[in-house]
């Protein structure tokens, strides 16, 4: 696949770039310490972006969003051979940002705390989500808040010390399905059916209105995440991961 359908200026993508190709997705493990972040990586933001970083007053939080947002114009810049700064971003209804200018390319950024997770695909819709452990009774409060009442009896027959975990990866399966489907705003109103928690791994989904989608549960240090991407009958869908700073395969 060839991503300079585009009227950016130089839209060549780097020889040595990861080919995206149309029957790929990719995943890129971020890194957003506030302690690596520098006054340099605000100079690619968008006025936008920093005045919303300004509003954020939790300690890093201001940090993390610039990192993040960062870590997404230079990747999503070598995919398209353009500059980072010169990426104008617009956003659907929903909020879920996507580029006027190469709407071939989807993406979607996920973090949590110092971890980030960036889905990108072309020709498809994608979405990620990523989580930290976090206390158990958290995530059980979250269950009988949020999940389905068969994904709750499943949990419930689960031993006690496996619960919290698997409501985890519940949450990010739904999270990043709304997300790839762009209804993250429906997810107080929507509670999705999806397979087993218990039975981590790769699957397809079938919504209600007649779309595939591909799901594949991920995890690194310690967070749990999900991917979901577009998905046709019968195709065989590569994902690959790779961390960032660099492009080094996972």
């Amino acid at each position: 696949m060839v991503l300079n359908q585009t009227r950016m200026k130089s839209a060549t993508q780097s020889a040595d770039w990861p080919p995206l190709r149309s029957a790929t997705a990719h995943l890129w493990w971020l890194k957003l310490s506030p302690a690596e972040a520098d006054a340099a990586l605000q100079d690619i933001l968008s006025p936008a972006e920093r005045r919303r970083a300004r509003q954020l007053r939790r300690p890093g939080a201001a940090s993390r969003f610039c990192l993040g947002r960062a870590h997404l114009r230079r990747i999503l810049g070598e995919y398209l051979g353009a500059p980072p700064e010169s990426l104008q971003f617009a956003y659907t209804p929903n909020g879920k940002p996507y580029l006027p200018e190469a709407p071939r390319l989807s993406f979607n950024l996920a973090h949590a705390g110092d971890l980030g997770l960036l889905a990108v695909a072309d020709g498809r819709h994608v979405g990620a989500d990523v989580e930290l452990p976090g206390p158990p009774a958290r995530w059980l409060a979250i269950a009988r808040r949020c999940l389905p009442e068969s994904e709750r009896r499943r949990l419930q027959a689960l031993p006690e010390e496996a619960r919290a975990r698997a409501v985890q990866r519940s949450w990010t399966r739904q999270e990043a399905f709304l997300k790839a489907s762009d209804q993250a705003s429906l997810r107080r109103l929507l509670r999705l059916e999806m397979p087993c928690a218990a039975s981590p791994g790769q699957f397809t989904i079938r919504d209600a209105q007649g779309c595939h989608w591909l799901a594949q549960d991920v995890a690194r240090a310690g967070a749990i995440g999900a991917l979901v991407v577009e998905h046709r009958p019968n195709e065989r869908l590569e994902v690959l991961s790779f961390a960032w700073p660099g492009r080094e395969r996972l």
